[in-house]
C-alpha cells in the first residue's frame, strides 16, 4: 500500500486542503450548533464563504418548518450520544432560495478537555428531490387521469396480462376493476377480431409499428358481446423493447347496433325494391297477355258471331262454328296462362315445407312414364348432395314437369335423350342441377329473353314459351333463383338455388 506523507504542513493546512477539494460541505459546530469551521467549498454549495458563516448558528438558515424537527430528531439525539444521524432539510441559499441538503451528523469529543462538538458533512440533493417530486407528481397525474378517465384505459404487460384497468373499462364489461387485473386480454376478447389483434401486437413487438387502432368485440361478464374502438400504444425501454401496452377503449356498441339495424333495413329495402321490380315485370307480362293474346281471340269471337248473324248458309255456319271452336280453345289457353301466372304471386297458394326431392321427382316420372318409355329417355338422378328443399311440393313437381317436357320437346331426333338430375349444397342452400343433351339454346343471342313470357327459340318446334317463365317466377317469388348454361347442339343445364329453410319457415 502506497503512503503519502505531507511533511512540514500543520494540521490546519492539511484540513483546509482536504475539505477544499471535497464535494461535500464539511463543518464543525459548537454543541449549540454555532459554526466553528466551514470548509472552503461552501460558496459553491450554499453561496456563502466560510468567513460569513463562522460564529453564526445554522438554525438561522434552516427552513422555519423544519427547525423543530432538526432539533428533536438530530441535534438532541447527537448530544445524548447517538453516533451518526442522517438528516434531510431545506437550507437558505445566499441567493434567497431554499435548497435541499442531506447531512451526515456525528458527535465529536475533545480528547483532553472532553468538550462536545458536532461534525456535519452535507451535500446538495435539490436536483434529486426535484426529479423525485416531478416523478411523483407525474405518477399522481397519470393515476388521476388513468382512473378518473371516462374512456376505458387498460395497461398490460408485454405478455398480454392486465396490470391495471380503470373503472370505465371495468364497468363497460360489467366487472369491478380488481376482477379484471391479472386476466390475459384474450380472455375478455371475442374470437372474431382476436386474430387481427394478435397480428398487430406481433408487429409492435417486432418494432414495425408503435401503435394501432381497430374495432373489436369484447366479452361482457354476462356473456354477450360488446363492440369497442381501441387504440393501443406501446411503451418501450431504453433498448426499444416493449414494456407495457396502453389501450384506450371507446364504447361503440350502440353505434354498431345502429349500423346493423341500418344494414338490415337497407337489405329489407333492397328486397322490397327487387320484389317491386319483379311485380312490375309481371304486370308488363300480364299486360302483354291481355293486349296481344286476350284481345285478339275476343275480337275474333265477335267477328265470327257477326258473320254467323249475316248468313243462312248451313255450310258457312258449320265452317264458322269450327273457327269458333279454335278461337275458344285459344281463349281458354290464354286465360289458363293468366290464372297460372297470377297464382305464382299469391302467398296463400305457397306453403313452404321440407320436401323430399327424390320423392317429388319420382312422382313426376310416374306421371310421365308412358311418354318417357316411348321416347326411350335415359334418366340418371343423384340427390345425396341434398335430400330435401324447403319449398312447395306442388311447385317443385311442376318445375320438374316443365323441365322434363322441355327436354323431350327439344331433343335431337337422331340422338338418344339423356337427362341427369342431381342436388348439391352451397353453404346453407340446397341447389338442383337439371341437364340434358338436347338441341340447346344460343345464349349469346337469346340469353336476355330466355325466361320471358311467350318467347320461343326454335322455329321448327312448337312451344308456348310459358314453362321457363313459370319456373323463374316460382323460384324468385319465394327467394330462390334459376340460371341456365347452354350452347347450341350441346344441350342445356338449369341450376336452381332454393331458399334457406331458416328464412322461409
Amino acid at each position: 500500500m502506497q503512503r503519502i506523507f505531507l511533511v512540514g504542513l500543520p494540521d490546519s493546512e492539511i484540513l483546509h486542503l482536504v475539505t477544499a477539494i471535497s464535494r461535500e460541505l464539511v463543518c464543525l459546530h459548537e454543541s449549540d450548533g454555532t459554526y466553528i469551521y466551514v470548509s472552503p467549498n461552501s460558496e459553491k454549495i450554499i453561496g456563502y464563504n466560510a468567513e460569513e458563516l463562522v460564529g453564526k448558528n445554522p438554525y438561522d438558515y434552516f427552513h422555519p418548518d423544519e427547525r423543530r424537527l432538526i432539533q428533536e430528531r438530530s441535534h438532541q439525539p447527537l448530544l445524548r450520544g447517538d453516533e451518526n444521524i442522517h438528516t434531510t432539510f431545506r437550507f437558505l441559499h445566499k441567493n434567497g432560495n431554499y435548497i435541499w441538503l442531506q447531512s451526515d451528523n456525528r458527535l465529536t469529543i475533545h480528547p483532553t478537555t472532553g468538550k462536545k462538538y458536532l461534525h456535519s458533512s452535507s451535500r446538495d440533493i435539490s436536483e434529486k428531490i426535484d426529479t423525485e417530486a416531478n416523478l411523483a407528481l407525474s405518477e399522481r397525474r397519470f393515476n388521476t387521469l388513468f382512473h378518473d378517465s371516462p374512456i376505458g384505459l387498460v395497461l398490460t404487460g408485454k405478455h398480454g396480462y392486465i396490470d391495471e384497468a380503470n373503472d370505465a373499462f371495468a364497468n363497460f364489461l360489467g366487472y369491478k376493476s380488481f376482477e379484471i387485473i391479472g386476466k390475459h386480454f384474450s380472455e375478455i376478447s371475442a374470437g372474431e377480431e382476436l386474430e387481427e389483434n394478435l397480428k398487430y401486437r406481433d408487429e409492435v413487438q417486432k418494432g414495425i409499428i408503435d401503435n394501432y387502432s381497430i374495432e373489436k368485440q369484447y366479452l361482457h361478464k354476462s356473456g354477450k358481446k360488446v363492440w369497442a374502438y381501441i387504440t393501443v400504444t406501446v411503451l418501450r425501454d431504453d433498448t426499444g423493447h416493449p414494456l407495457h401496452y396502453l389501450a384506450q377503449i371507446i364504447d361503440i356498441n350502440e353505434r354498431k347496433k345502429s349500423e346493423t339495424l341500418l344494414l338490415e333495413n337497407n337489405d329489407r329495402l333492397k328486397a322490397i325494391t327487387s320484389s317491386l321490380l319483379t311485380q312490375n315485370k309481371q304486370l308488363q307480362a300480364y299486360n302483354q297477355i291481355i293486349s296481344h293474346h286476350l284481345r285478339a281471340p275476343v275480337s275474333n269471337l265477335r267477328s265470327l258471331l257477326d258473320l254467323m248473324k249475316e248468313t243462312n248458309n248451313l255450310e258457312e255456319i258449320r265452317e264458322l262454328e269450327n273457327h269458333l271452336v279454335g278461337v275458344t280453345e285459344t281463349l281458354e289457353t290464354v286465360l289458363s296462362e293468366l290464372i297460372t301466372t297470377l297464382r305464382i304471386q299469391n302467398p296463400d297458394t305457397y306453403k313452404s315445407e321440407p320436401v323430399l326431392i327424390s320423392q317429388s321427382f319420382s312422382n313426376v316420372l310416374q306421371l310421365m312414364e308412358g311418354e318417357l318409355k316411348t321416347k326411350q329417355v335415359e334418366i340418371q338422378s343423384d340427390f345425396s348432395g341434398g335430400e330435401t328443399v324447403y319449398f312447395s311440393k306442388e311447385f317443385l313437381e311442376t318445375i320438374f314437369l316443365h323441365l322434363l317436357n322441355n327436354s323431350i320437346r327439344y331433343s335431337y331426333p337422331d340422338r338418344k335423350l339423356r337427362i341427369s338430375v342431381e342436388s348439391f349444397q352451397i353453404g346453407s342452400q340446397t341447389a338442383i342441377s337439371f341437364s340434358d343433351n338436347g338441341t340447346g339454346i344460343d345464349l349469346e343471342r337469346y340469353g336476355e329473353q330466355i325466361f320471358q313470357l311467350k318467347k320461343t327459340f326454335h322455329r321448327h318446334i312448337s312451344g308456348k314459351g310459358l314453362g321457363l317463365f313459370l319456373i323463374k317466377y316460382k323460384m324468385e317469388s319465394v327467394g330462390g333463383r334459376i340460371e341456365v348454361r347452354s350452347k347450341p347442339g350441346d344441350g342445356a343445364t338449369f341450376l336452381m338455388y332454393f331458399p334457406d329453410g331458416r328464412e322461409t319457415l
